[in-house]
């Protein structure tokens, strides 16, 4: 049996072995809420450091510091649901409960 066969099988097995997640529950509620807010906190911080940062390298105002908030919020926001929807997925996963 070649590698690749191998690696398609055992993937295959993963997938069909699969336990059904978890419920919602209080426990499970906070560790999302947990995660999600201290991850999303530290890019959030990075991210105005960095607004910060370059709006007072480039001497800019209102509308520039503007500009390159709207231009940061759109990568900081699509990682946020990305880091919300992964915290929901490792959390209700049994393998890690």
């Amino acid at each position: 049996m070649s590698q690749q066969t191998a690696i398609a099988s055992s993937r295959s097995q993963d997938v069909s072995q699969s336990e059904p997640l978890m419920p919602l529950s209080l426990p499970i509620l906070i560790g999302i809420t947990g995660m999600v807010l201290f991850v999303v906190s530290q890019m959030l911080v990075v991210t105005g450091l960095a607004i910060w940062a370059i709006g007072g390298y480039f001497h800019l105002h209102l509308i520039g510091f503007s500009i390159l908030i709207a231009l940061a919020s759109i990568p900081v926001g699509l990682a946020s649901w990305k880091v919300l929807i992964m915290a929901i997925a490792a959390e209700r996963d049994p393998a890690n409960n």
